[in-house]
Order: structure tokens, then C-alpha cells, then sequence
């Protein structure tokens, strides 16, 4: 089987997305929104294995001190490893974080800006805590800020080159569409580089994430999905939406 991986897209310090519960209990799930600790601890008894969390304010290029504040308390909240996607613009930043309890951390421009820099940190960390993300167009990267024209395999080669084995893929054709990935484009950029990958975003259901299943023997092993999840598109959702509906005056003050 494939790792599900749920994700957690801060902004302000705020979950941009809130859970559709049962009727009624909205404001629950509003209110746990609005402190994502609260969320990462209700995944986890969700049986999540392990967590994402996306920096959108870094990925923007917004003040993003209040969501390192919420990434700090999350660590803090939940004893399953948490991977953290930023736009990290120092070598010292991923060291904090990794020093800080984040399990692993997913550069992206930082391998052409600093790459010998990159190399030091997965020779002191090790690969399976640094690794690389790709976002793409049309097989082409898409960096938060850097103007900079090369393809996927290019970028993910040179990664490996510096000791890298783990890719983080996404497409913005599919990211957050409820569409499905493109599987053959995960197949090729799996075999292409080598490297292991997690597919990140446009999962809608079980169905896909069967699918992704196949590409196993390719080296896509993972898949991260957010907002499936938080729709409830897994047959198991109806029953923990039910549980927490009726225990939710007991959630409400336990985790508030």
C-alpha cells in the first residue's frame, strides 16, 4: 500500500481549509481550523501516519511569522513525523526546522542557489530528511521566485547529483482540482530521475489513489492529499464524522 499523507496548507497561521463535518457541527470544525495543532492531533487520531504542511505564505512571498509559530506548535502536538514544504531561502532555515522537531523538509530553489549548501545538509541529516519538490507546467518547473527555465528530469537529476532521493511532484493543471494526477507524467519523472516520489495534489478518492498504487513498481510510493480529506471523500470519513458529531461537546472543550 501506498502512504497517505494529509496535508495541512497554512496562511496567517490559519488552516486554509476546514473540515465538512455532519450537520451541526460546523463551528467544530471551524474552530479547529483555526488552531491547525488541534488539526494535526485529530488526523493523527485519524490514524495518520505522517504529516504535510505547506508554508503558502513563504510559497507567496508573504510575511509568513505567524504560520512559523503554528508549524512550532504542531511538532510539538503530534508524534508522527511532520514534512514541511517552504520556500526556504537559506540553508540555516532548514537546519532550524530540522532542528526543531520537523521531520523533513522539502527544498525547492535552494538547489541552484545554494547547492553545495543543499549537499552539506543531506550529508548531515541524511536523504530521507531532505528532499526535493517539484511544482510543474507542462514538464517544465515553476519556481516561487527565481526566473529560471528547465525541465522536471533536469532539476530532479541535479538533485540527485547532490545526494537527494526523495521528489515531491505536483502539476498545476492538477493541484488542488479534484481531477487525478497525470500518471504517465508520474511514471516518466519517477523513471526519468531514479528517485523515489510522492505525489502531491488532485487526488479525489480511493479510486486514484488505486491507481497510484500501480506506479509503485515505477518508485511512486506516496501520495500526499488535502483536499479530499477534508470533503470526506474516503468511505471511513462517514464513520469518524458520525463519532465526532456526537462527542463533540467533549472535542470542543477537550481540544479548545
Amino acid at each position: 500500500m501506498i502512504l497517505l499523507i494529509p496535508s495541512i496548507d497554512l496562511s496567517n497561521g490559519h488552516c486554509v481549509r476546514c473540515i465538512v463535518g455532519e450537520p451541526g457541527t460546523e463551528n467544530m470544525y471551524s474552530q479547529i481550523s483555526d488552531h491547525p495543532f488541534e488539526l494535526a492531533r485529530l488526523w493523527r487520531r485519524e490514524n495518520a501516519k505522517t504529516l504535510h504542511i505547506t508554508d503558502l505564505d513563504s510559497m507567496t512571498g508573504r510575511d509568513n511569522t505567524a504560520n512559523y509559530n503554528t508549524i512550532l506548535e504542531i511538532v510539538k502536538s503530534v508524534d508522527i513525523p511532520i514534512q514541511l514544504l517552504s520556500n526556504f531561502h537559506t540553508i540555516e532555515e532548514c537546519r532550524f526546522w530540522l532542528e526543531h522537531g520537523v521531520y523533513r523538509v522539502i527544498v525547492n530553489e535552494l538547489i541552484y542557489t545554494d547547492p553545495e549548501g543543499v549537499q552539506t545538509l543531506v550529508e548531515e541529516f541524511t536523504p530521507s530528511k531532505v528532499v526535493v519538490g517539484i511544482r510543474a507546467k507542462n514538464g517544465q518547473v515553476v519556481f516561487p521566485t527565481i526566473d529560471k527555465e528547465v525541465s522536471d528530469t533536469e532539476y530532479a537529476l541535479f538533485a540527485k547529483e547532490l545526494g537527494i532521493k526523495r521528489l515531491v511532484y505536483t502539476d498545476i493543471s492538477w493541484e488542488g482540482s479534484l481531477t487525478g494526477p497525470d500518471f504517465e507524467m508520474l511514471r516518466r519523472i519517477a523513471k526519468e530521475s531514479g528517485l523515489r516520489v510522492t505525489e502531491a495534489g488532485g487526488i479525489a478518492g480511493p479510486q486514484q489513489l488505486w491507481k497510484v498504487q500501480e506506479l509503485q513498481k515505477d518508485g511512486v510510493d506516496s501520495a500526499i492529499v488535502g483536499r479530499a480529506l477534508y470533503e470526506n471523500r474516503f468511505p471511513c470519513q462517514k464513520i469518524w464524522r458520525q463519532v465526532e458529531a456526537e462527542l463533540e461537546p467533549e472535542i470542543v472543550e477537550r481540544e479548545m
